[in-house]
């Protein structure tokens, strides 16, 4: 390795994602990073499968920040909601939101969480998926917590850090990866490759 591509492979790595949320997951781990938020087209392709989506726009995501950042490490990831492997996205308005919210209350659905890691042609991605149980949620109520914003830029039209965690009965799988970033199987990935010793002087 150069002296060059030594400090790259040290540098603080790309988050490729204008989420506020994936930034306070980076921020609590302690990493330092950048942020790069690139423009991508997330319209599902025609039955397309919710897993393979969010891989697929992570990939897209990271490949469109390495091409101009080489030798940086970036993380893009992309989530989902599914219900019955239909993709819920973001509302449209209140009415939208309150129409998804019907969809899922009172049943399970999951939510799909895909990661990709890249540095140049060197790429790792992967899905995570969490089940999420809802527990009956009145019209009145769907139309209440539409009304109040917090779902208008949420997949799924939740934000099970907010309020809707009143709504939540359990999850089975990793919270984090509800929320959009999947710490757990990140964190083996990193750590596999050396990188949490590179970013957090952390020692073998």
């Amino acid at each position: 390795m150069s002296p060059d591509e030594h400090t790259l492979f040290h540098a603080p790595p790309i988050l490729a994602s204008a989420s506020p949320r994936r930034r306070q997951w980076m921020e609590a781990l302690q990493i330092p990073f950048e942020v790069w938020a690139p423009e991508v087209d997330e319209t599902p392709f025609a039955n397309e499968d919710p897993e393979r989506m969010v891989e697929r726009l992570a990939r897209a995501k990271a490949e469109i920040v390495a091409m101009v950042n080489p030798g940086r490490w970036v993380i893009a990831a992309d989530t989902t909601v599914a219900v019955d492997h239909h993709v819920l996205g973001k509302p449209e308005d209140e009415a939208d939101a309150a129409r998804m919210m019907g969809l899922i209350q009172g049943r399970r659905h999951e939510v799909h969480t895909g990661l990709c890691l890249r540095r140049d042609q060197e790429i790792y991605s992967f899905v995570d998926t969490a089940e999420v149980h809802l527990r009956h949620v009145s019209d009145a109520r769907a139309r209440w917590y539409a009304s109040t914003g917090e779902p208008l830029d949420k997949a799924g039209g939740y934000a099970a850090q907010g309020i809707a965690a009143f709504f939540i009965e359990r999850i089975d799988g990793s919270f984090a990866t509800v929320m959009g970033f999947p710490v757990e199987r990140f964190s083996e990935l990193v750590s596999r490759l050396g990188l949490l010793q590179s970013w957090l002087g952390m020692p073998q």
